[in-house]
């Protein structure tokens, strides 16, 4: 019997690629792994763009799609994700990869059963693709920090609380990964584009003010330096 993986992914607005995505993960084939795709639609306009239409004709009904009230942003939307489903694997929409990448992370973690969180090797995307290998202890830590909202830095503040736990994350080689980056930010609209760098200036000081300086430079083991 194939073990089934649940595969999670946020999308705002770039539903060609996340229809690529899943064409991809659904209809790709593994002797011993299945992929069962759940989507938070945090732009609320999959029916209205025919999105669904077309993931139901290319993927046949193998998906689940949410539709929050709200964008609920990419730290809440990978805890909810993770509260809801457990083990599992979150990618941006705009990754591509396959059964045999997903096979790699659950490799990675039958050698390092104790690794908490394994990311693609990627030098700059590496959580655009990750696996969460044991969500309890994640979630007992306090999950992704939803104050790092909409998006930034969420991915960096959960690297350096798992390096001071002792359990840092621990990249895996994705042979058929990539990933198109900053496509939702290359995609929105003007006025999309002026709040992303608002908030990406926000949440960089909120982060220098956690930790006590920018990724590669935190001063403080513990929050505020408290």
């Amino acid at each position: 019997m194939k073990k089934q993986i649940i595969v999670g992914i946020p999308t705002l607005h770039c539903y060609d690629k996340l229809i690529r995505l899943c064409d991809r993960l659904l209809n790709d084939s593994h002797p011993c792994i299945d992929a069962k795709v759940v989507i938070i639609d945090n732009g609320g306009q999959m029916e209205q763009s025919g999105t669904l239409d077309a993931l139901n004709e290319r993927c046949g009904g193998k998906f689940d799609a949410v539709q929050p009230a709200y964008n609920l942003g990419v730290a809440k939307s990978w805890n909810v994700l993770i509260r809801s489903f457990g083990r599992c694997i979150i990618a941006n929409d705009d990754t591509v990869f396959g059964l045999n990448d997903i096979a790699k992370f659950l490799e990675a973690a039958e050698r390092s059963p104790e690794t908490v969180i394994f990311e693609t090797a990627h030098p700059i995307g590496g959580f655009s693709t990750f696996f969460v290998n044991k969500p309890d202890e994640w979630l007992a830590m306090g999950g992704f920090d939803e104050l790092l909202s909409p998006a930034y830095f969420e991915d960096n503040d959960c690297r350096w609380r798992l390096k001071l736990a002792g359990k840092p994350v621990a990249p895996v080689e994705l042979d058929g990964w990539s990933h198109d980056n900053s496509s939702t930010l290359h995609s929105g609209s003007i006025m999309h584009q002026r709040t992303h760098w608002c908030c990406f200036e926000r949440n960089k000081m909120y982060y220098q003010a956690k930790w006590g300086g920018l990724p590669g430079c935190e001063q403080f083991s513990s929050p505020f330096n408290h």
